[in-house]
């Protein structure tokens, strides 16, 4: 039977929890390297705690970690809290911090993360405004539902990696200043609010001329597509190696052309991946989608280009007319693989993938391969939380 049973006022509780952490901590002898605490419920059910305490707690504890050594540290608040605590954690020498629905407890007067390599926050709350967030050394970002916070909030010049998941975005951001960012994933869950006046992929990658792998997914690339695409980058993305686009939408013309300019400014693209909206809303007009080109007379040779895979094909005028415009320009392609739309017709989809073999190839090594089923990518897993953030998918 816990110690805890029967206990229902939330102030004892805590004290009951965090006296048995506060006892592991002082008896252990040896350094802590990580630490790691998920909140219990809420103070206001019959069982819950007190949060407060909880928070005075690591108030105390954060002395003894920093005597201690440690490099990792996670807090998980369960719950959001408008009044939380800010601790100040720049104080330790912590090399990864992952902090979940919580505000994020620094401010440039509490100094600076001078050893942190790895930053997780999700669903993280502040007054960020034009703070800058000072992490000399840091190597990967992750945001995630921190509304109002982006990667201009942090002095990363040694970002390498970052991941972003919004449910919306309501102003406009760039990446300008990362300038050795090499992988950079987005997903934004709700359509875009804002009135770009200008290119946003020229504002957002126009400035990461180190970048090596990109991924988006849900209405990310619709994001990226307001204030319309160039032909290419002004600059191009010369180390850009692999490109995934995850939620296409074939019926959006101006997501076809954004995804047209990042690759015509790769001239090193090797892998290309592409799928498919499940249930695509219709942007433009019909007689536009029945007689959509991709125009050839922009100069564009992506010589490097080796595996392209399409999943969720819809056979869209807008999807063959992309197949012809890659076969046609990709000297060094050794293979084309399509996996149909589950709801396709088989007929339907058999008679198309004729056609598309009759179109001609710049490489004479392309073989074009059905997939029955789709590839199977984790850009947006791994050690992410968004899944219990109640995101759409």
């Amino acid at each position: 039977m816990s110690k805890l049973d029967g206990i229902r006022n939330p102030e004892l509780r805590a004290h009951k929890l965090v006296s048995v952490i506060n006892k592991v901590l002082l008896l252990h002898n040896g350094p802590i390297l990580k630490f790691s605490l998920t909140f219990p419920a809420v103070d206001n059910t019959e069982y819950g705690f007190s949060k407060e305490i909880i928070h005075e707690y690591i108030d105390q504890w954060i002395p003894l970690f920093a005597r201690k050594g440690i490099k990792q540290l996670t807090l998980d608040e369960s719950s959001k809290l408008e009044d939380f605590r800010r601790h100040n954690l720049s104080s330790l020498d912590l090399t990864h911090l992952t902090l979940l629905r919580v505000w994020f407890p620094y401010t440039p007067t509490l100094g600076k993360f001078t050893c942190l390599t790895n930053l997780e926050l999700v669903d993280a709350t502040s007054n960020f405004g034009k703070s800058i967030f000072h992490c000399p050394v840091l190597e990967k970002l992750t945001l995630i539902i921190c509304e109002g916070l982006f990667p201009n909030n942090f002095c990363a010049p040694n970002l390498k990696r970052l991941v972003q998941i919004y449910r919306e975005i309501t102003s406009e951001y760039s990446l300008v200043g990362l300038k050795n960012l090499s992988e950079y994933s987005f997903m934004l869950a709700g359509h875009p609010v804002t009135q770009a006046k200008t290119s946003n992929v020229a504002k957002v990658l126009g400035g990461v001329h180190k970048i090596k792998r990109v991924s988006l997914a849900k209405y990310s690339l619709k994001y990226l597509a307001a204030g319309g695409s160039p032909c290419r980058l002004s600059k191009p993305l010369s180390y850009l190696e692999t490109l995934n686009i995850f939620d296409m939408n074939f019926f959006d013309l101006s997501e076809i052309s954004c995804l047209l300019c990042l690759i015509r400014s790769a001239p090193n693209l090797c892998k290309l991946h592409i799928e498919a909206d499940s249930f695509p809303e219709k942007k433009d007009s019909e007689e536009d989608l029945k007689n959509y080109c991709i125009d050839d007379s922009e100069d564009c040779t992506i010589n490097h280009l080796e595996i392209v895979t399409f999943s969720k094909f819809h056979h869209l005028r807008a999807e063959v007319e992309l197949v012809r415009f890659l076969l046609g320009h990709s000297p060094s392609l050794k293979i084309m693989s399509i996996n149909g739309y589950e709801r396709i017709n088989r007929y339907d989809e058999s008679t198309v993938a004729d056609d598309m073999l009759q179109h001609s190839r710049d490489s004479s090594r392309a073989k074009l391969r059905r997939l029955d089923c789709p590839d199977v990518y984790d850009e947006f897993d791994g050690d992410l939380y968004w899944e219990d953030m109640d995101i759409p998918v």
